[in-house]
């Protein structure tokens, strides 16, 4: 059993699931928790039966008896957080954006090489189940062969900003904290990309963020074939649209949101359907049990990081 000591209990709380007595089987618990707000602190402890609580993350990566550390605070802060985590010995989970600096990325990159441990960037789109099964119907080559696609990342950051006032105060580069979603999605599908061009816009409905909030990104994919991005954090949300939208587009199929259209095919008619989960196996806490099974297998098993330290950087 792997003890994970997790810093951040904002979004990090997510990872609390894993002690649920639903999720015996996760080869992962929660041992210990940092956080810097000593209420939200006793409060995770006291519901989730974490005993060993600090508001210092050094004392955190320096308990022996843990094997992997959860970074789940402030992006600013990852780059100081993950090496030192590394340099103790521990293997590292942490939120996007692994960094925010081209000189955090060298460092990270160096650091991990160095100490032989794992590193999981959870890009929690990975671990929704529609779109694993988008891209197991890929992989299939049940829609053909893809040809471009495009993803979209929609969300109105006001609430957002108010629950973590780090976001308009630091501030955070929203391309690398918001579009970074939309952006690994289509890599997962498509591959390293090329060719990019990027527009941005602060669109002003966010009055307390100070930089651009809304991106219109296009790419081109070393295979040739192309795609594109939409981020839009500094809007209203629009009614019925999803946060996360992903479309693939194949020569003989496409893929809208989990909506399937497959051409016919002998005698087998066009086929038109929606792949749909029961909703207690969707959201961000089920994504994240989804990471969780997966840094244990990296780590007891040796199985490559869907997002590791270089596609991280």
């Amino acid at each position: 059993m792997l003890r994970l000591g997790l810093a951040g209990l904002g979004h990090g709380s997510t990872l609390l699931g894993a002690n649920g007595p639903e999720n015996q089987d996760l080869p992962i618990r929660v041992t210990a928790l940092c956080d810097v707000d000593e209420a939200r602190l006793s409060q995770a402890s006291a519901d989730y039966g974490v005993e060993r609580t600090t508001t210092d993350f050094e004392q955190l990566v320096g308990q022996s008896d843990i094997d992997v550390i959860g970074i789940y605070t402030p992006g600013p802060f990852h780059g100081d957080q993950i090496v030192a985590s590394l340099n103790a010995g521990k293997h590292v989970m942490v939120t996007k954006a692994m960094v925010y600096t081209m000189k955090e990325a060298e460092q990270v990159i160096e650091a991990v090489d160095r100490s032989g441990r794992v590193l999981l960037v959870t890009q929690t789109m990975r671990g929704d189940a529609r779109h694993m099964e988008s891209k197991r119907l890929c992989d299939s080559g049940a829609i053909g062969e893809l040809i471009l696609s495009e993803a979209t990342y929609v969300h109105d950051l006001r609430p957002v900003y108010t629950d973590t006032p780090w976001r308009t105060q630091m501030p955070q580069d929203l391309l690398l904290g918001g579009a970074c979603h939309p952006i690994d999605a289509v890599r997962w599908f498509m591959g390293d990309i090329e060719e990019v061009h990027c527009y941005g816009l602060r669109g002003g409905v966010a009055t307390d963020y100070p930089q651009e909030d809304n991106f219109v990104i296009n790419m081109r994919f070393s295979s040739g074939r192309i795609g594109r991005v939409a981020t839009y954090c500094g809007v209203v949300h629009p009614p019925g649209l999803l946060m996360n939208g992903l479309g693939l587009f194949g020569t003989r199929g496409t893929i809208i949101d989990g909506r399937v259209r497959i051409e016919p095919e002998g005698d087998v008619p066009a086929r038109e359907y929606e792949i749909t989960f029961p909703e207690n196996q969707q959201g961000h806490s089920t994504e994240m049990l989804v990471m969780m099974r997966h840094m244990a297998d990296c780590v007891i098993n040796g199985t490559k990081p869907w997002v590791g330290v270089r596609e991280g950087a």
